[in-house]
């Protein structure tokens, strides 16, 4: 049921144009009424209950969009506004403030057209905190789209976030003294003060080593100060996951608040003896989890952390098992039903992934180990039964490091094209040393703290945490490549992950389907090619190949953009550098740029057979613009280029507004060919050589009637007079 609700949310945000969230409603309404008539005659089929999952996904969608909807900047600006601090993100190149915009230029935010929210960079040293009001002047800039079709979307995040507007502050931020702000602002408030008091005290007994950012990490979900270059080994040795608060960290802190309540309430025999004491120990663990979800920062991994392990004490509280695939597909269906965006994001689908395919495959094991337990097998001496412990813990670390590598390594190939090749070594090394060591004195450390006699556990987990950081170093070495490959599309990975879970959800011969959804992901990895143009949404950034099939990039400096571009051509950041295009194949002058770009597949063909490359002209002065328009075979402008331009094909500054970033393919066509027209009809005269260079297909970030998170906005400096 939970697959066919996500299934809802999938083809609600593909559709090529927003629905009718009532006719929808509607529509759902009909269908419920239509299953508990049927459920009343004969009982639901799966069909049925199916059948309403799914359209409750996109009514829920639906209705979420028009709910969460906010003005936007339709341009960059500068403003003065005022208002209370909802979020504070620190990051190594700053402060990120989320604030909610009371006044702008001195006019009320009710009596004006501007965002809800805007997120705003201001300086590290800033002093703002949650609930605090503040003015502050900024420079904003509308939430940016796609970075390439079908690549990171900060606008589709911003618009379900309602931030209408993102920029940098002029200076520090003043905090005003005004009235109390709302209550849940002072909850929030107070909850971010308990972090970063947690966090003061870490560091006051750690010092600034790296392990003291690690231990702020895993305990409070700040991870603003590990350094990137930890990171990168942890994500390389694949213990990049013990960042994520989720479901050891959540077992750990709230199964040992269940395990010493229980201890303690057991010396008193009279209780122990009258009283379900494990149920009282269960409800204490409850209130432990709700506590380590508030102060960890409530990430979507702790979310559904939390959901799992309330389930589960839960389950002692009602006399039923709580952990089974069902539970993980409840916890799913309540996060989604609340926030269907979650779907989309990597930490929702790489921990439901992973706690999906482990609890199937302990059921599994528990259910085969039942059936193989000989009489007296439990007679055996200690030592034996030590033995077999301490095997069927190792061998259960291999099991879960498998299978919870595969699932979220499929996610992480597509997000962020890389996975961890020696993930295993590094989760059979390091996960010991965290699972016995470092999260064990941490919870120690939290529960000693209120008592200051937490020093002694901090310091004993920052020596678990160096030694961590040695495992994940000397893995990250063995694997020189880091993991880097070429990002695997959507549909790729939606096929990987489809066959993972049939073949470890369905039983007997029915595993066999699991072939399927694999041999077509297969199939699609190797006729699918990353595109041979990339073109930015504004600007004069792009990336083209060179006849030998190496993307090469233009502009001063690598940025977020340039990333992405050789996220999908598997090429590490370390290696970006030195693809950055050069003369010949790109010269510019003070009027403008040309760059010449040919086809991956040119670097399969005969080296000297001569081809034709595609011209793209980046145009900067209306004084090229007549030149271009008679020699270029591409335009790429930030001016506004008249139908009259006789240029085959143009991307001027409308068209990128409009349809973003723009990523095409090109292939290597006989002469008397005609490269592609967006028209249908010839797109101009190549003349010269045996082969020529044309487009055979485009892509835009953005799609030609947009959805709502990529309509323009429509805020401009005349709606604020």
């Amino acid at each position: 049921m939970s697959f066919s609700f996500a299934a809802g949310i999938v083809v609600y945000v593909l559709l090529p144009s927003e629905p009718s969230w009532q006719l929808l409603s509607v529509i759902l309404l009909a269908l419920s009424g239509f299953a508990f008539l049927e459920h009343r005659r004969r009982g639901l089929t799966p069909f049925v209950l199916l059948a309403l999952a799914f359209w409750a996904g996109g009514t829920l969608s639906a209705i979420r969009s028009a709910y969460v909807e906010t003005p936007r900047l339709a341009h960059e600006m500068t403003v003065d506004l005022s208002g209370r601090v909802l979020e504070r993100l620190v990051r190594p190149n700053g402060v990120r403030l989320v604030v909610g915009v009371e006044t702008v230029n001195d006019l009320s935010v009710n009596d004006v057209d501007f965002p809800a929210r805007i997120r705003i960079r201001v300086p590290r040293e800033a002093s703002a905190a949650i609930g605090n009001k503040v003015q502050v002047r900024g420079r904003l800039f509308p939430p940016a789209g796609p970075v390439t079709p079908g690549g990171y979307d900060f606008s589709f995040h911003a618009y379900f976030s309602q931030i209408g507007a993102t920029g940098f502050s002029f200076g520090e931020p003043l905090v005003v003294k005004e009235d109390e702000a709302a209550f849940a602002l002072r909850m929030a408030a107070l909850v971010q003060s308990l972090r970063d008091s947690l966090a003061a005290r870490i560091r006051t007994d750690l010092g600034n080593a790296p392990e003291a950012a690690l231990a702020v990490a895993l305990l409070v979900g700040d991870r603003g100060a590990i350094s990137e270059r930890d990171q990168e080994d942890l994500r390389a040795a694949g213990l990049a996951h013990i960042l994520a608060i989720s479901g050891l960290h959540m077992a750990l802190f709230a199964g040992g608040a269940y395990a010493a309540v229980l201890f303690l309430l057991s010396l008193f025999s009279p209780l122990s003896l009258r009283q379900p004491i494990h149920k009282f120990a269960a409800a204490s663990a409850l209130f432990a989890a709700i506590f380590y979800l508030l102060v960890s920062g409530g990430a979507i991994a702790t979310q559904r952390s939390f959901l799992m392990i309330a389930l589960v004490f839960l389950g002692i509280l009602v006399g039923r098992r709580g952990l089974t695939v069902r539970s993980v597909a409840l916890a799913a269906l309540l996060l989604l039903a609340t926030a269907p965006e979650r779907l989309f994001h990597p930490g929702f689908q790489m921990s439901f992934a992973a706690v999906i395919c482990l609890v199937a495959v302990y059921e599994a094991w528990r259910d085969r180990s039942g059936q193989g337990v000989a009489p007296g097998s439990f007679q055996s001496d200690w030592k034996a039964r030590l033995a077999r412990a301490a095997g069927k813990w190792l061998l259960g670390l291999l099991v879960t490091a498998l299978v919870a590598g595969t699932a979220t390594g499929i996610i992480a190939a597509h997000h962020f094209g890389r996975v961890a090749p020696l993930g295993v070594v590094g989760n059979m090394l390091g996960m010991p040393v965290f699972s016995l060591l470092v999260m064990p004195m941490g919870v120690l450390a939290f529960v000693l703290m209120p008592f200051g006699l937490a020093a002694l556990p901090l310091s004993v987990m920052a020596f678990g945490l160096r030694l961590l950081l040695q495992i994940a170093t000397f893995v990250a070495e063995l694997d020189g490549g880091g993991g880097v490959i070429a990002r695997i599309t959507a549909i790729e990975m939606l096929a990987f992950v489809t066959s993972l879970f049939a073949f470890l959800l369905f039983r007997g011969k029915a595993r066999i389907m699991a072939v399927l959804p694999f041999a077509l992901g297969m199939g699609l990895v190797q006729v699918s090619s990353p595109p041979d143009v990339q073109i930015a949404a504004s600007g004069h950034r792009i990336a083209v190949r060179d006849q030998s099939g190496n993307l090469k990039w233009s502009g001063r400096q690598e940025t977020f953009q340039t990333e992405s571009w050789y996220q999908a051509e598997g090429v590490s950041r370390s290696r970006i550098k030195s693809h950055k295009i050069k003369s010949p194949q790109f010269e510019c002058d003070k009027l403008g740029c040309v760059a010449e770009a040919y086809a991956r597949m040119q670097a399969f063909r005969d080296a000297g057979e001569p081809v034709r490359p595609l011209r793209i002209a980046l145009t900067k002065t209306q004084e090229a613009l007549d030149q271009d328009c008679r020699y270029a075979d591409l335009i790429v402008s930030d001016l506004i280029v008249s139908s009259r331009c006789s240029a085959p094909l143009v991307f001027d500054t409308r068209l990128r507004q409009n349809r973003g970033a723009i990523s095409l393919w090109l292939s290597v066509m006989p002469r008397e060919s005609t490269p592609f027209s967006p028209e249908g009809s010839a797109a101009g005269d190549y003349n010269g050589g045996s082969g020529l260079t044309g487009i055979t297909r485009i892509e835009f970030a953005i799609e030609k009637v947009p959805r709502p998170w990529h309509r323009q906005g429509t805020v401009t400096r005349a709606s604020l007079r």
